[in-house]
């Protein structure tokens, strides 16, 4: 159960583990006007600012003690960014389960560098469908990444995943 639980999740979390950043051609767009008529930029941008694809290069579970899966558990795991089949950049991801029985609940940080650039991302899995997309919250960033504000989409694929990032200034 421990291995079928840990492959699931190597499969969900390879797209999470990939380092992205501001690609050649890559903006970030200014705040838009209000949707909901609030003064101010607007709470998530509706075209994807940036688009990626990552490949897994190494996964290491972590385990807090012997036996079966406990809260605590977890795993790491590096990736490379890839953008019009070339590569751009790596990704590191932190994965600790919170909860082991149904639904298992993993909490991750990710980050995604480009270059002198740097997006750290967090996010979570409720779910033990290897195919299963993973929102994740920008949570700061470096370089062309600094002010950004906003959220991605992670979709594992069999060797990594597809990260689509919706980012504001």
């Amino acid at each position: 159960m421990r291995k079928r639980t840990m492959t699931l999740l190597i499969g969900t979390l390879i797209a999470a583990g990939a380092i992205v950043g501001p690609a050649a051609g890559a903006s970030v767009s200014p705040p838009g006007p209000s949707q909901s008529g609030v003064t101010g930029p607007d709470p998530a941008p509706a075209v994807p600012s940036l688009a990626f694809t990552t490949k897994m290069i190494s996964y290491t579970p972590v385990t807090v003690a012997p036996g079966s899966l406990k809260p605590g558990d977890g795993y790491v795991l590096a990736g490379q960014v890839i953008e019009h089949g070339k590569g751009v950049g790596f990704s590191t991801a932190a994965c600790t389960y919170t909860i082991v029985k149904s639904p298992e609940l993993r909490v991750c940080t990710i980050d995604y560098t480009v270059g002198k650039a740097l997006i750290a991302t967090t996010g979570f899995i409720d779910s033990t469908d290897p195919g299963a997309a993973v929102t994740l919250v920008v949570a700061g960033g470096t370089g062309a990444f600094k002010d950004v504000r906003g959220y991605g989409e992670l979709v594992p694929t069999p060797a990594g995943s597809n990260v689509t990032f919706y980012l504001a200034k």
